[in-house]
């Protein structure tokens, strides 16, 4: 539920989600060793997959989590690791057009593949039936609030405040969150929803009862995806309704991902536990009347946020819409308690890119050169979980390829494959649906954030300085 609040811009919506990308190595220690691995020193690689690691400096990071017994050998505390699961080195590869798909995996500050545990904690007050400023549901027309626009009198009914009900707050909240579930991968993560809001007594203003319960567990942590999308339809289906409980739904949150007493989520030992809270406004339960944010309101929160921080949980806040433009210091102090990141979402539309754009790796970027032709690779997915995906332009004959990955505190490093491929005379197997989807999501971000331009500029030099130091090659 909205409240006023004063206006003081905290951070452009564009820039905050891609904030950490934009640094680069300071210290001269990283610079040399990157250079070493341009030069060609890279990690020896297994048979079927290719490795390198590159250690950076030492510091505490609340997100570390036990080695598995088996595990890799370890990356350094502020490291990176990358593994190329797809091509093997020395691989043999037929495709009909020009073009290999590589994918991989991508950790920093932690020692082998991790696990993550995700609880997406959504807002659904009655302040998420306003618009979102975008075409959500991709009809070609974007909702906006009959009372602000150029409307016949009764064109819509009173209590209208959106022409299209598929592009509310809502349904963009409800739309980040299925395409970052299918951005994961459930060999590596699990996902859970809880939502929050909080019945309103209309004669009083208050709470309806003072035991009620103002947030829902909609589906338990679970690698079955289909099950939380599911449970996506049917919040979407239920629409807003009632005030704002940051505390319930953090409270609720924490349950599941500690696996706490009456939790219907089992404990998964290691996995890091991220929560991403989706607001479009203040707390104004479990204190007092529904359309003011007292300060009890914002003591629960923090309060939550601490018992989260105990157990071992990070939460990143996102503010939709108006609340974006003022200093939500309710979704602030939250993510600064748990040490996690508050970003702002001027236009509520804006969520699916900003949500997309999170990393529970560490990992900011992975660019991918094709070094025997020279020619960086522009269609390159990287997900929350440091997974990613590319679509390398390849000639026939041997291909030599680098992937070059940026982690969060701007140190860098690089894994050196090499393959043949010739091409096919059958119909071949390259997933053009896929790759077309993948530069259609590489659009929409670069239209919503600007700041991509940015982070393009920077790969294109890190890969312009690798090609210059193998110039002589």
């Amino acid at each position: 539920m909205r409240s006023a609040t004063s206006s003081s811009v905290i951070r452009s919506a564009a820039e905050a989600p891609l904030r950490a990308r934009l640094r680069l190595p300071a210290s001269a220690l990283t610079r040399a060793a990157l250079a070493a691995a341009l030069a060609g020193v890279v990690a020896p690689v297994p048979p079927a997959t290719a490795q390198a690691e590159l250690g950076g400096f030492s510091v505490d990071d609340p997100f570390d989590a036990p080695k598995p017994a088996q595990a890799a050998p370890p990356a350094g505390p502020r490291g990176l690791r990358v593994v190329v699961e797809s091509p093997a080195p020395g691989a043999s590869l037929e495709g009909r057009e020009h073009m290999v798909e590589l994918r991989g995996t991508a950790v920093a500050a932690g020692a082998g593949a991790e696990r993550f545990d995700v609880m997406i904690v959504m807002d659904v007050s009655q302040s998420t039936q306003y618009p979102s400023g975008a075409d959500v549901d991709g009809d070609g027309v974007v909702g906006e609030n009959p009372a602000e626009g150029l409307y016949a009198p009764g064109e819509f009914p009173e209590g209208v405040v959106c022409t299209d009900p598929d592009d509310t707050i809502l349904s963009a909240e409800v739309k980040a969150a299925r395409a970052l579930v299918r951005s994961l991968s459930a060999d590596r993560a699990r996902v859970g929803l809880v939502t929050f809001s909080g019945a309103v007594d209309l004669a009083t203003g208050l709470q309806r009862s003072r035991d009620q319960k103002n947030a829902t567990l909609e589906v338990s942590l679970t690698g079955e995806f289909a099950r939380v999308e599911g449970a996506l339809g049917r919040v979407l289906a239920r629409g807003p309704h009632g005030a704002t409980d940051f505390s319930a739904g953090i409270r609720l949150a924490t349950t599941e991902l500690a696996a706490l007493s009456g939790a219907a989520s089992p404990r998964v030992a290691g996995a890091r536990k991220v929560m991403l809270l989706l607001t479009d406004g203040h707390p104004t339960f479990p204190i007092g009347q529904a359309t003011v944010e007292d300060a009890g309101d914002l003591e629960a929160a923090v309060n939550a946020a601490k018992l989260a921080k105990q157990a071992g949980i990070r939460i990143n806040t996102y503010a939709l819409g108006q609340n974006a433009l003022g200093r939500p210091v309710a979704a602030t102090e939250v993510a600064r308690t748990t040490l996690g990141t508050f970003t702002p979402v001027l236009e509520p539309g804006s969520i699916v890119a900003a949500l997309q754009a999170v990393s529970f790796a560490n990992v900011e970027d992975v660019a991918v050169v094709n070094l025997t032709l020279r020619e960086d690779t522009p269609d390159v997915r990287l997900n929350p979980d440091g997974t990613f995906q590319a679509f390398v332009p390849v000639r026939e004959g041997r291909n030599r390829v680098l992937v070059n990955a940026l982690a969060s505190d701007g140190s860098q490093t690089n894994v050196e494959l090499a393959f043949e491929f010739k091409v096919a005379q059958a119909e071949g197997a390259m997933r053009e649906r896929e790759l077309a989807e993948l530069r259609q999501l590489n659009t929409e971000l670069l239209r919503q954030l600007e700041a991509e331009r940015v982070k393009r500029e920077k790969r294109r030099q890190r890969v312009q300085k690798e090609l210059e130091i193998r110039s002589g090659e």
